[in-house]
């Protein structure tokens, strides 16, 4: 194995992986968690079961550590999240800091600060997540793992905790 060559492809899925996320999946979602009429299922293309999702919350109604395990669950999962956004008046996300690692060729991890905010730009909430996403048979970009968490960090390095050996 080219080890140079395998280090390219892997640098090539980390900035596929970073387009697709924030020029096709950020843009759906916020347009589908924006309209109050908006067809769910859309998060069916980026989403995919099995997938696992540990998020904390202060609402309990919205914590979730498990797994959704078929399209149902997925849609259950989404609209725990989105309900609460629309009723506040949730129109846009900003994002002050994100990091993209590819893992293989195949997979990455993203890792965002989400800025969930209203028309006037009142920030509704603050995240910290962290996405599993992987390369499909066709090519296509999928989002299998949702870890988040409240925070108040502009940073991705100060939102998550890291220990070392």
């Amino acid at each position: 194995m080219d080890l140079t060559q395998y280090r390219d492809n892997m640098a090539r899925a980390a900035e596929e992986a970073r387009d697709w996320f924030f020029d096709q999946y950020l843009p759906a979602w916020t347009a589908a968690a924006a309209d109050p009429s908006a067809d769910p299922r859309f998060v069916l293309n980026y989403w995919v079961p099995p997938l696992s999702v540990s998020a904390d919350d202060p609402d309990p109604a919205r914590a979730v550590h498990g797994w959704c395990t078929d399209p149902d669950s997925v849609l259950d999962y989404l609209a725990a999240q989105q309900e609460p956004l629309k009723a506040a008046g949730y129109t846009h996300t900003d994002v002050p800091d994100s990091r993209v690692t590819a893992y293989s060729s195949h997979s990455a991890g993203i890792e965002v600060i989400w800025s969930r905010r209203s028309a006037d730009n009142t920030e509704i909430e603050r995240l910290g997540v962290h996405f599993e996403v992987r390369r499909d048979d066709s090519g296509t970009w999928r989002i299998i793992a949702i870890a988040a968490h409240p925070t108040d960090a502009d940073r991705v390095a100060d939102a998550f905790v890291t220990v070392t050996p």
